[in-house]
């Protein structure tokens, strides 16, 4: 058979990749008569284009286990991963199954990656950063662009990513790619301007469409193993510890101070929550702020989450109503607040309704039978229940905000007060 040159147009390009396998794979072509190469098309970088290619169905049926583990491969820096990976194919398609070797060989290899995926993640600044950050990264541009959508996720603010063959935009609310920088201005300002005019391939830029997407999906054991808050929260990205993931924009982890002393529980995330990746930036927010702030305490010195990292909403027209999260999304998320619990070790936990209370304590919760009052928690620590905030807003009117507000900023003095 003769020889067959099969070009990609990016080392990202999984889509290309996929295509042209599968047209392969149903023409019965060999790996072995296949040379995979890259050459970059001029319009590349283009804000929009066009691209055509095979329009094969796919042939197989290949288990999601070592679908996750192929997006994995690609994304590594095997020179030879694009001939692997077909030649795992042709396997699945002569055998009707992986082989021992192709999964033993494609699991280290994803260990490996996801390995570099979350010291990627790590570098990302917090939501609450609200200024441009810049990210200098040397990690090879497949698994860069593996990241995309997570990143973007992760950090909602604005940031750029620099590496030496890609340059990444994202202003919030979408991204823009580039080549890399060959000049670097002095000034941070300069080089912000400077990445954003290179990068200037939007989504409508069909080359940059499918990039096989690496998600590292966490579990209770892993939440069990991270050492430190950065971690903990590029881990979190891909949380789908229940269905609440498949609706919410984003998992909206703790943030604050990671030597704080005193640790806010909540119950989930809002709708603002959820679109700014914070927690505690809605209406509800702005009041515990206010409060924390009138009881001599500082927000950027305590740590503030939630028992579900997830919103819950039901749509009503265009807006999102929130839910009350079950019993069983609360008792799937515990993971995580017992990890940031573990690694921040604090003095004081105050737990902000029903929700943050059952969900810390293990047991059913009455607010108003328990509120304003220090307990010992079972690691020797100090336990205080008060209301939500959003509690006050509920309340229907302002003799009655203003009694309930009081007594919420006297909570939150008891618990200042407890850190002494």
């Amino acid at each position: 058979m003769q020889p067959i040159n099969a070009t990609l147009c990016s080392p990202s390009d999984f889509m290309g990749w996929r295509s042209l396998s599968r047209d392969f794979l149903n023409r019965q072509v060999e790996a072995n008569t296949i040379h995979w190469s890259i050459q970059e098309p001029d319009i590349l970088y283009t804000p929009q284009s066009e691209r055509i290619l095979p329009n094969a169905s796919s042939p197989l049926k290949i288990p999601r286990f070592f679908g996750r583990l192929m997006s994995a491969v690609f994304a590594s820096s095997l020179p030879d991963r694009f001939d692997r990976l077909y030649r795992a194919l042709e396997h699945i398609q002569t055998h009707g199954e992986p082989s021992t070797k192709d999964l033993q060989d494609f699991k280290q290899v994803a260990a490996e990656v996801r390995t570099q995926i979350l010291a990627l993640r790590n570098t990302f600044p917090e939501n609450r950063i609200l200024d441009w950050q810049i990210i200098r990264t040397d990690y090879p541009p497949q698994l860069i662009d593996s990241q995309i959508g997570p990143l973007g996720r992760l950090r909602t603010a604005p940031w750029i990513l620099l590496s030496d063959a890609r340059t990444l935009c994202w202003d919030g609310q979408d991204y823009r790619i580039g080549p890399a920088l060959t000049d670097t201005p002095l000034s941070d300002a300069d080089l912000v301007s400077h990445a954003q005019q290179t990068a200037t391939a939007t989504r409508a830029n069909a080359h940059w469409h499918g990039l096989g997407t690496v998600h590292v999906t966490p579990t209770d054991h892993d939440t069990c193993q991270v050492q430190s808050l950065p971690a903990l929260r590029s881990l979190a990205v891909d949380c789908s510890f229940c269905d609440l993931c498949h609706h919410a924009t984003r998992t909206v982890f703790g943030e604050g101070s990671q030597e704080a002393r005193l640790l806010f529980v909540g119950e989930q995330p809002g709708d603002q929550e959820d679109l700014q990746g914070r927690p505690f930036v809605g209406p509800a927010g702005q009041l515990f702020d206010r409060a924390l702030q009138e009881a001599g305490g500082d927000r950027h010195e305590a740590w503030i989450s939630n028992a579900v990292k997830h919103f819950k909403f039901v749509r009503k027209g265009n807006r999102r109503i929130h839910q009350k999260p079950g019993s069983a999304e609360v008792h799937a998320c515990a993971p995580w607040v017992a990890a940031e619990r573990r690694i921040l070790s604090p003095k004081v936990t105050v737990m902000l309704g029903v929700t943050g209370a059952s969900a810390l304590l293990g047991r059913p919760v009455t607010v108003s039978r328990e509120r304003s009052r220090l307990f010992t928690l079972e690691d020797g620590s100090i336990g205080l229940v008060t209301v939500h905030p959003s509690y006050l807003l509920r309340l229907p009117d302002d003799d009655a905000k203003t009694r309930e507000y009081i007594k919420f900023v006297a909570d939150l003095r008891m618990a200042i007060s407890a850190l002494a």
